[in-house]
């Protein structure tokens, strides 16, 4: 699969959690945010930067990005630079169960801005694929979110 069929696919499994489909193809087609539910195909973790940072030890980018890929085995995060938040987006039946203090889970009735698959942080925008989306729809372990976010409270890497 090529890199294009890949970010086309991806798109195409994002957009089925989109309110409006034209409206997310053209917020992308313009560099913003597509503004798709939680709590149907996925659910988000928001985690504060500062926790992410402590837990990567790093205050680079590319360094976090990397550390997030492994500690995550490739599951999808976005980076909120301006915000200071990372989303990890896991199995919408996490919501029902979340209790990771220093996170919240977005599930049913909340939104995310999400960014076009394939922009990073390379880019400079404000929000971007901190860990890019498998075109699968693969998503982040639960468990594994939930040590990311306490190695980053208790400022250990793990």
């Amino acid at each position: 699969m090529t890199t294009g069929d890949r970010l086309l696919a991806t798109e195409r499994w994002l957009l089925e959690a989109a309110e409006d489909r034209h409206q997310a193809v053209t917020a992308w087609a313009g560099g913003g945010l597509a503004l798709l539910r939680c709590g149907g195909a996925f659910a988000a973790i928001r985690i504060p930067a500062a926790h992410i940072q402590d837990a990567a030890i790093s205050r680079e980018p590319q360094e976090i990005d990397r550390y997030l890929a492994k500690r995550l085995e490739g599951g999808p995060v976005i980076c909120d630079r301006a915000a200071g938040w990372y989303y990890a987006l896991v199995p919408a039946s996490a919501a029902r169960r979340w209790s990771a203090s220093g996170s919240t889970c977005l599930g049913v009735g909340a939104s995310l801005g999400v960014p076009r698959p394939g922009t990073t942080e390379a880019s400079d925008a404000r929000v971007y694929w901190s860990v890019p989306m498998d075109p699968s729809g693969a998503l982040c372990h639960p468990a594994a979110v939930t040590g990311t976010v306490t190695a980053g409270i208790r400022g250990v890497s793990r």
